[in-house]
This record gives C-alpha cells, structure tokens and sequence, in this order.
C-alpha cells in the first residue's frame, strides 16, 4: 500500500472504495460485501463506520460537497457587480478545477452526481447537501438579470446543474459524435462554452414576450 494510502484513516479507505464502485454500479449495483474487499477492511468494520448502504451512500455524496461548497461560497462572495459570465465562472470554476488534476477520485464523484441527479430518491439529500449553495446562487443570479422571476431563476439553475452534471461525467458522448476530435475527459476545454451556453439561456429565460432578442 502506497504511503498517502497509509496516512488516511479506516473511514476514508471506506469512502473511497464505496466512491469508486457506486460510480460504476450505482447505489443500487454495490453490496456492503463489494467495498469491504474493495477497501480491504473486514465486513464488521464497514459495517462499525457505516450500520446502512444508505448512510455510506450519503457520507460519500457529503465528503466531496463540503470541499465544492465552501469554494463556491469563497468564490461567489469575492464577487463585485458581475456579469452573468463571470458568476457562472465561479460557480463553476472549483469544480472544473478538481476534476481536470485528473485526480480518479474527483472523477468517480462527479459521475456519482450525474447519477444521483437522475433519481429521485436522492433528491432529499441533494438539498441537503447543496442547498445553501443553490440558493445562494439562485438569488444572485436574480441580481445580475433583474428580469428573472424566482420562479425562472430556479429553472435556470436546474438546467445549469443538467448541463454541468453531463459535461463532468465523462460520458464519452463528445468523443463519439466528433469520431474523437472532442474528448469528454476534457472538462478545461468544455469550461468556456457551457458558460457562455447557460448565460445566454439564462438571460433568456428572462426575457418577456415581445422583448428583443
């Protein structure tokens, strides 16, 4: 086992196995059995740290979030009068940066969004965890296109979180539709154009009929 494996703790073994495999399996693919031999810690100590699948399934949801949140509300309060570009830059940004250190881990928790973001047994659990941070953005997005109803504004970060949770996945879709020109794996390259994709919806979801386009 390598040195940074033996610094971390029995929990973050743990995490990271049940990481690894839900991000593959789903929640639903995994036994308890499959990440204690992934980990490789006994059945009796998985179970020790975690009685319940579900509650592995959320503090690994959890661990990755806290990082993202706090560097997303860092980001956005160091904001000064943006534009529309620019908050989505930050809201962004912290995680576009993690998954392109290409770090396995940061890649396994990003596919592991985009699944939970198609089931709605996690969606309790998402506004848990990312609801600050979505309200936040939210009422800032309000403030930067006054013409957005709340109403729209949330609409405009669901479709924003659609658009994000598929460009992280990798999902190799870009590689096919471009015989490989484009890579999926690449979120740096992917990080300009969803932003200037979601201002431009976003601002149009503010617009009234009979407004100019």
């Amino acid at each position: 086992m390598a040195s940074d494996e033996l610094k971390k703790s029995k929990r973050d073994i743990i995490l990271d196995a049940a990481e690894a495999l839900f991000a593959v399996h789903g929640f639903d693919g995994v036994s308890m059995r499959m990440i204690a031999e992934r980990a490789p810690v006994g059945l009796g100590l998985l179970t020790h740290h975690f009685p319940a699948k579900d509650q592995l399934f959320v503090a690994v949801l959890e661990r990755r979030a806290d990082i993202i949140n706090m560097a997303r509300l860092a980001a956005l309060d160091a904001l000064d009068k943006p534009d529309m570009e620019a908050l989505l830059t930050a809201f962004l940004q912290p995680y576009v940066d993690r998954i392109a250190m290409d770090d396995e881990g940061w890649r396994a928790y990003a596919r592991l969004h985009a699944m939970m973001t198609q089931d709605a047994r996690w969606t309790p659990v998402a506004a848990a965890i990312f609801g600050p941070v979505a309200e936040a953005m939210i009422a800032r997005m309000q403030d930067v296109e006054p013409r957005l109803t709340h109403e729209m504004a949330v609409r405009g970060y669901v479709f924003l979180l659609g658009g994000m949770v598929s460009m992280f996945a990798d999902t190799r879709l870009l590689d096919r539709l471009t015989d490989g020109r484009l890579s999926s794996a690449d979120v740096s390259a992917s990080f300009g154009p969803i932003v200037r994709f979601a201002a431009a919806g976003i601002r149009a979801l503010g617009k009234q009929d009979g407004d100019s386009v």
